[in-house]
């Protein structure tokens, strides 16, 4: 029994919307690393993150913004360390042995942020993320992706590697 052409259009159409309506409701979740940077909670996804380690032999390095703390060997690779408590205009305090260094990578870009503590890994929604208050006009608002109901900010790491704020070039 031969079908009518349109028919069978109408009927594949009705399907493909139904798994399509049925997929909406699936919220998007990706996993972080939450890190403190005193007083406040914030998170990177760890899609950009290639290790956490201690801060340890860290070799200062005259000449460069107040933000880039120095440079780290990491297995011999020369690693830059960044603090973002001085990049955002944060409150400063002292570094410590209790101080961790969260490395990002993204594309040929890789340095490491310093942090106070690492808190936690886990998944966040991020369907469920508010944007940063507009009165934010601090530098770091650029670089935050949206904020949990928590109050834990996430950051966004691709900007982080790829701005031009951050990336010294030396010629």
């Amino acid at each position: 029994m031969a079908r009518d052409p349109l028919e069978l259009l109408q009927k594949r159409a009705l399907m493909i919307s139904r798994r399509q309506s049925d997929t909406e409701g699936v919220s998007r979740t990706i996993m972080v690393v939450e890190f403190l940077l005193t007083p406040e909670q914030y998170a990177v996804d760890t899609s950009f993150v290639t290790e956490v380690l201690p801060l340890r032999n860290l070799t200062l390095i005259p000449g460069t913004p107040p933000y880039v703390i120095g440079i780290m060997n990491v297995r011999g690779k020369i690693i830059s360390i960044i603090n973002l408590k001085s990049f955002f205009n944060l409150v400063q305090k002292g570094l410590s042995s209790l101080n961790r260094v969260i490395v990002l990578r993204h594309k040929e870009m890789e340095f490491g942020i310093v942090t106070d503590g690492i808190s936690a890994t886990r998944r966040i929604d991020t369907e469920t993320l508010s944007k940063p208050p507009a009165s934010r006009q601090d530098p770091g608002s650029d670089y935050i992706r949206g904020i949990t109901a928590e109050g834990l900010i996430l950051l966004n790491a691709e900007a982080l590697l790829s701005s031009k704020a951050i990336v010294v070039n030396q010629k």
